[in-house]
This record gives C-alpha cells, sequence and structure tokens, in this order.
C-alpha cells in the first residue's frame, strides 16, 4: 500500500512523541560530582624535539631584596671557586675588569692568582675604584672626586693609615676605594646619545611610516640596513662575532650607562623575546645569585662578551654558537628587578663599555 506524502510526516511525528515519553518514564541517572582532590596534574612525559630549552637552575640563594634602588649599597661577597680568573669572576658580579683590584687587596697586581675560597668584599655602587699614577697624591685624588682627603685615608680597606695624613706618600699602581655619594637614581637621558639634535637627522632619515615612538624607544638610532659583511653566509658553527652589535630587544630605554650602571636597561612585556647582538660562543647561562638571575653570557670571540640579565627563561646552553639575532632567552623580572626589563652589558677587552656607543653602529 502506497502511503501519501503527507501520512510519511505524521508517522514521524508520533514516533518522535513516543520516544520522549518513554525516556520521561525512565528515572535518570545520577551525575557523579568531581571534587577538585579526584583531578591530578598529568606529569609531563617527555617534551617534543622542537621545544626551546629551558635551563633548570638551582633555588636563588641570594638574600638580596628585589628592588634594585635598595640593594646598590648592600654588602655583597663572592667566594673564589677552582677555575675562576679576574674575567670570569668580574662577569658573575658585574664588576668591570680594571675595578677587580679593589675587591682583592690594594696593592692586587694583574699577574697575582685568584686564591681559592678567598671571599671578595664587593664595594658598594656609591664606591669608585682609582689606580693611583706617578705623582699623584692623596690631596689630588680626592680634588678629581670632589670630596676630602679624609674619607679617602679613613676608610680602612684603603691601609693608609701606616702614614700621617700630611706626610702620606702613594706609591704608583695602587688601588684605592673612593667613596662618594651614590648617583640620583632616577632615569635620565644624555642628550649626546639621543637628543633632539641626534634624533631628528635619523628620523628625517627613515621611511615614512616609521613611528617616531618606536625609533625613540631603541635610543634613537634604529636598526642599520645590513652591512655587506653581514650578510656573507658563515657556517653554524662559525663562533666569531662581526663586531657590528644589533639591539637585543624592542622596548623602552629605562635606565643608561653611567658609573653605577655600566649598562642599559631595556623595559618590555614578560615573555618579549632576547635575541644575541652579535654570532659567539655562550658561556654561561643560568641563574646568578649576584642579582642578574637568569641570564646568558655571550663570548663573541674578537675580545667582546655581552650578557643579558634578569631573563624569565633561558633559551640556550653553555657552549652553543648562536647567530646573531638569535632568541636566547625571554624577558623576565629575576634576581635584583624592580620589573620586566633586560640588563645588557658589553665588555670590550673585560671592561665595560657604553652599550649607547656600539650598538647600531
Amino acid at each position: 500500500m502506497r502511503i501519501p506524502r503527507g501520512g510519511w510526516i505524521l508517522i514521524l511525528v508520533v514516533a518522535t512523541l513516543v520516544t520522549w515519553r518513554s525516556a520521561l518514564a525512565l528515572p535518570l541517572a545520577q551525575t557523579g560530582i568531581v571534587s577538585p582532590a579526584d583531578i591530578t596534574t598529568p606529569t609531563a612525559v617527555g617534551a617534543p624535539a622542537s621545544s626551546p630549552i629551558l635551563i633548570i637552575t638551582a633555588t636563588p640563594t641570594s638574600t638580596l631584596p628585589v628592588d634594585s634602588a635598595q640593594h646598590l649599597d648592600q654588602p655583597r661577597t663572592y667566594t673564589v671557586q677552582p677555575g675562576d680568573t679576574l674575567l670570569h669572576v668580574a662577569l658573575e658580579i658585574g664588576a668591570d675588569l680594571d675595578d677587580m683590584a679593589c675587591m682583592i687587596a690594594p696593592d692586587f697586581k694583574r699577574e697575582q692568582p685568584l686564591v681559592i675560597g678567598n671571599v671578595l668584599e664587593i664595594p658598594p655602587s656609591s664606591v669608585r675604584c682609582h689606580h693611583v699614577k706617578i705623582g699623584e697624591t692623596l690631596q689630588s685624588i680626592a680634588a678629581q672626586y670632589g670630596i676630602t682627603p679624609d674619607a679617602i685615608y679613613d676608610l680602612p680597606w684603603n691601609q693608609l693609615n701606616n702614614q700621617p695624613l700630611n706626610a702620606m706618600l702613594l706609591l704608583p699602581e695602587l688601588h684605592l676605594r673612593i667613596p662618594l655619594l651614590p648617583a640620583p637614581l632616577n632615569n635620565h637621558r644624555v642628550a649626546k646619545a639621543d637628543g633632539p639634535q641626534a634624533f631628528l637627522p635619523f628620523m628625517l632619515s627613515q621611511s615614512i611610516d616609521t613611528s617616531p615612538f618606536a625609533a625613540y624607544a631603541v635610543g634613537g638610532t634604529g636598526n642599520p640596513a645590513p652591512s655587506a659583511q653581514n650578510n656573507l653566509k658563515v657556517p653554524f658553527n662559525w663562533p666569531y662575532g662581526s663586531g657590528h652589535f644589533t639591539w637585543p630587544l624592542y622596548g623602552w630605554l629605562t635606565q643608561e650607562y653611567r658609573y653605577d650602571h655600566r649598562a642599559v636597561d631595556i623595559a618590555a612585556n614578560m615573555g618579549t623575546p632576547v635575541t644575541a647582538a652579535d654570532r659567539g660562543v655562550v658561556i654561561r647561562a643560568g641563574w646568578n645569585n649576584q642579582g642578574y638571575g637568569l641570564f646568558v653570557v655571550i663570548d663573541h670571540k674578537i675580545d667582546y662578551v655581552t650578557l643579558y640579565a634578569h631573563l624569565s627563561e633561558v633559551l640556550v646552553q653553555e657552549g652553543d654558537v648562536v647567530a646573531q639575532g638569535q632568541v636566547i632567552g625571554k624577558v623576565g623580572s629575576t634576581g635584583n628587578s624592580t620589573g620586566p626589563h633586560l640588563h645588557f652589558e658589553i665588555r670590550d677587552f673585560g671592561r665595560l663599555a657604553n652599550p649607547l656607543e656600539l650598538l647600531g653602529k
């Protein structure tokens, strides 16, 4: 028997009503309630091969306050470890190589070996290290720094109390600690480096769609066009840098180079990638107890060394050869830091140079 088209629709409606009624007649199954105690966090069984390397470091043992403005004049020490050199210790504690004598002894000579187990006292930021030259007197040195001779004479570390102040004879090559008032901690800009006279010509040379705020954020120098040398192909394991440094981070310049902060601070959002300023070999990657937090140090094998501090993650390992522009870590606020930023140093023959004079050259 052939059922009209409208009959099929009626049959489907009746069948649906019967099914619903049967379902309502049955008791509903009880659904169990999951408590927080029933939920466990799965354990990772291995990261994929393409994952970035996160260096797992020991729990920080530094008891210095997090606020960098407060820790500048706190006493710090460093114990000499096997294999330490002057440069290695300078990198660890953030000191200039020429100032290392003022952490060991007034009559320390560069050729003297470090003694394993010796505890080096790191002077506060308000103390300068002066290398005595032929013909200098206590009075002439004090005049250079705008203090009285008594301030230098009365400092026990200088060991000058074996002679009367008025008849003091200083031997050349002696190292003296010079107590100064701490520099103001407020941010400031150097007119020569990025003042209007320097910034305007740079801005006029950029393309019409360049944001002046973005350009000024990186010191007003921008990223120059790559030179012919930078375009040359080099082997992946070539460890030597070019000596032409690029900005390791796109952000805001918040602290510049000065005597108590021989680096630049570049603020950026937490997790922003940090790149190698030049090709080189990673010689330190991990935790630093002297205030840097998670940091990376790259030896460019041409007498330049760069340092990247306060990272949230380290994405390279010691011994890695990294290319210029390669991501080596992420912006963080580890160590003695007041907020997310990169503390960036450039050393030339171990001496802390002004990065603003070398970046983008």
